[in-house]
């Protein structure tokens, strides 16, 4: 340090999110580093304490961070408390300098009380997370031919999100929704649905009156991934696709299904990254199932 600079600060949370020039220089590290954009997400108000930030800055800018997602994860049926950690970044000058390891220090020792904490990490960081407990789980992916279905299409609407009460009908959805499996499934994670509603998937988002459901499908050339099934109700998984106007010969599921039939298939999913886990509860997670593609931070 030079005389007159300021010393590197530990930031977390509100002090962040309500503060101008830290959190447009996150948006700014989140862009650089990832290339997504968390703007839009926050001036709808979506950022709220369920996303909590841990970061180092240096002179009102953040040149560290690694974020916590406060949830909750249904496994077998059984509700836990967990979170997810996610926005893993640093710039590279301050890189190999040991802080994005004193940040998952100071989350970890903060969520000591939470039964699973976990994260998604990309192929370039598989060997550091085991240094802090976390071990890596084997995921599958889950497929459907639709020539198998007796497909009896219902109405269905796209939803436009760009519009504010359509906005608050698929919020109010997701805050009171029905896990979409008993297997592995997340709740009261709306922040983290509506990050993903308003960006990836605002092409994708559908109604379906009669089936009291929003179903979130992309559609790719070969295939449509129901990335995320959201209703208030109980449903059967099989009822639900099988009144869907699916053009495409493949159904590729973006959550585990709660019972796998004779026509579902299931294989093992060949990724570059990788779900790790740390276990700091009576509660473990599972190998061979797909954690919902909604609810990745």
């Amino acid at each position: 340090m030079t005389k007159g600079e300021n010393l590197m600060n530990f930031v977390k949370g509100a002090a962040i999110r309500e503060n101008e020039q830290l959190k447009n220089s996150f948006f700014q590290l989140a862009m650089e580093t990832f290339g997504i954009s968390f703007e839009h997400w926050d001036a709808l108000g979506y950022w709220n304490d369920t996303y909590c930030p841990y970061a180092f800055e240096l002179n009102g800018e953040i040149i560290a961070n690694i974020s916590m997602n406060i949830g909750t994860m249904v496994i077998d049926g059984k509700a836990v408390q967990s979170i997810q950690i996610g926005t893993v970044m640093t710039k590279p000058i301050y890189r190999k300098k040991g802080l994005s390891g004193q940040l998952m220090d100071k989350v970890l020792e903060d969520v000591k009380h939470v039964d699973i904490v976990y994260l998604l990490a990309n192929e370039s960081v598989l060997k550091y997370y085991p240094k802090f407990g976390f071990e890596k789980r084997k995921q599958s992916v889950y497929l459907i031919h639709t020539k198998d279905l007796l497909l009896q299409p219902t109405e269905i609407k796209k939803l436009d999100l760009n519009d504010e009460q359509t906005r608050k009908f698929l919020y109010e959805s997701v805050t009171h929704r029905m896990p979409v499996s008993t297997k592995i499934a997340m709740l009261q994670n709306e922040s983290i649905v509506m990050f993903h509603a308003i960006g990836p998937y605002r092409e994708c988002i559908y109604y379906a009156p009669k089936l009291q459901a929003i179903i979130i499908a992309k559609e790719y050339e070969e295939k449509v991934v129901i990335v995320d099934i959201i209703s208030k109700y109980p449903f059967e998984l099989m009822e639900v696709l099988q009144q869907l106007p699916i053009e495409r010969p493949i159904i590729e599921l973006g959550f585990t299904p709660s019972e796998v039939s004779a026509i579902i298939l299931k294989y093992e999913l060949v990724e570059s990254g990788a779900l790790f886990v740390k276990e700091q509860g009576n509660v473990s997670y599972p190998n061979h199932v797909l954690f919902p593609l909604s609810g990745e931070a």
